[in-house]
């Protein structure tokens, strides 16, 4: 009777067990591939940097029409008759890609700048000031080593 008993408790465990094992499976999510997280966590910059390349692609050939540096023969069609007009068409495409393309990267920043306590005028005017200056008498520096140089190589060299 006592071997009925203990059998009977060993088999109650195991289907107790498999009960909790059957429900544990009902109740568990699906698990994504990581792969898959992987790829979609990243594609949106992805898909920005391709975005982002094209219309670097794109602005380029607009400007080099522009400049005449790249020619459409007039025997194209559509293009052809008016390629002033196709070259800024490529040129606003361009433009407006590049800001899509940029605009998620700054996004997060804008918040942050409006953080930002910006200077009142006179401060503001003063230290634009003082960059300007700075800025001419380096300019000035580098221009008079130039002539100096330029100056000493001629006599040297004759």
């Amino acid at each position: 009777m006592s071997d009925n008993l203990e059998n009977k408790t060993i088999s109650d465990k195991k289907k107790a067990y498999e009960e909790l094992k059957a429900n544990r499976l009902k109740n568990q999510k699906p698990q994504k591939s990581q792969l898959m997280t992987v790829i979609k966590g990243y594609m949106p910059s992805v898909l920005n940097w391709v975005f982002f390349f094209a219309a670097v692609i794109v602005l380029a050939l607009g400007a080099l029409i522009l400049t005449g540096a790249l020619q459409i023969k007039s025997t194209a069609p559509i293009i052809g008759s008016i390629p002033k007009v196709f070259a800024w068409i490529l040129v606003v495409i361009g433009s407006l890609t590049v800001i899509y393309a940029i605009y998620p990267i700054f996004l997060p920043a804008i918040p942050e700048i409006r953080k930002i306590k910006w200077l009142k005028g006179k401060k503001y005017l003063g230290n634009i000031v003082r960059v300007f200056t700075f800025l001419i008498l380096f300019a000035s520096l580098f221009l008079l080593y130039d002539t100096f140089i330029t100056e000493i190589l001629q006599r040297l060299l004759g």
